[in-house]
């Protein structure tokens, strides 16, 4: 099996990515992960090409940077070249950040009603137009996020036409756009998908446990976890054999906590507490009254304590 997987001129440590998600994977939650350690790349969640564009406060606040041990990918979403190019200079001048990731797979209406994200499956030319553009401006390691389709399957489709655009690595989500996150994610595509591209593959989709991530791992070139890795940000020390302890595990509440505060003005700690909860919470029934009780919390000093109670 592959040791470390290379991505453009960019060698990584590890086979495992974190996923992109929308407010979630922000700079709390990527510098937990990072402090853990055991992964090889992370991507922050979704950013506007055009806000990037634009210079707009609100999404260059989602790129803030730090002294990270993990590479670092920027997300980005839109619809027309021009915004990605742009964003493209701006990030390779400004920022620290070690690649892009175009997302080409999102199915939130918001997204696809701005003909981007998934709503790009439709569209393979625009795709070619997007990835050719952005191929010319580009320096740092370039990757693509897609799904199997937008209503039908038109994998290999997309496929051929990242490869001759020259993108450095594609992660295929194992669904269509109309399966949402619901339905089982369709692994059996990988071994083919493998056989057919000459590109490197990252697998993403239902991958919830260690157990799961070593299996998948023998498929692709390489995994990307979403859910998995927010119900459990230990999953991928796990995945190098580097179990936590219970003080490990009671530290992460602590440390998410104190990032909040360091990070987000006292308006916006109770949205942030209340989103990691949704998802700390995945799967464990024990979990739902302490749930209930941090919906319930009005203030970030009340919610602490029942965010404490939170077990992984």
């Amino acid at each position: 099996m592959m040791e470390y997987l290379k991505i453009g001129n960019l060698h990584l440590k590890h086979r495992t990515i974190l996923a992109p998600m929308a407010s979630l994977t922000d700079i709390v939650f990527r510098r937990v992960v990072d402090e853990i350690g055991g992964v090889g790349l992370m991507v922050t969640e979704l950013i506007s090409a055009e806000g990037l564009r634009k210079k707009q406060d609100r999404t260059l606040s989602m790129i803030r940077s730090f002294d990270f041990n993990t590479p670092q990918f920027i997300q980005l979403f839109g619809s027309e070249p021009e915004s990605f190019t742009d964003a493209v200079k701006y990030i390779e001048a400004e920022t620290d950040f070690s690649g892009i990731d175009i997302n080409m797979g999102c199915p939130v209406r918001k997204i696809i009603k701005k003909r981007a994200g998934a709503a790009l499956l439709k569209d393979p030319k625009k795709i070619g137009e997007i990835c050719r553009k952005v191929r010319k401006v580009i320096s740092i390691p370039f990757t693509v996020k897609i799904r199997l389709g937008y209503e039908e399957e038109n994998v290999f489709e997309i496929l051929k036409v990242l490869e001759n655009e020259g993108v450095d690595a594609v992660t295929v989500h194992f669904r269509l756009k109309t399966d949402g996150y619901s339905s089982e994610a369709r692994w059996e595509y990988a071994e083919r998908i493998k056989e057919r591209s000459g590109l490197r593959i990252i697998g993403n989709g239902n991958i919830l446990n260690r157990d799961e991530a070593l299996e998948k791992l023998n498929l692709v070139d390489g995994i990307m976890i979403g859910r998995g890795a927010i119900s459990n940000p230990f999953i991928f020390a796990e995945i190098q054999d580097k179990m936590p302890g219970p003080e490990d595990k009671k530290e992460i509440t602590e440390r998410i906590m104190a990032l909040v505060e360091e990070y987000y003005p006292p308006e916006l700690r109770l949205l942030r507490i209340k989103a990691f909860t949704k998802y700390l919470a995945l799967d464990k029934p024990e979990a739902i009254k302490i749930k209930h009780k941090v919906y319930a919390s009005k203030t970030f000093d009340e919610v602490k304590p029942f965010f404490r109670e939170l077990d992984f």
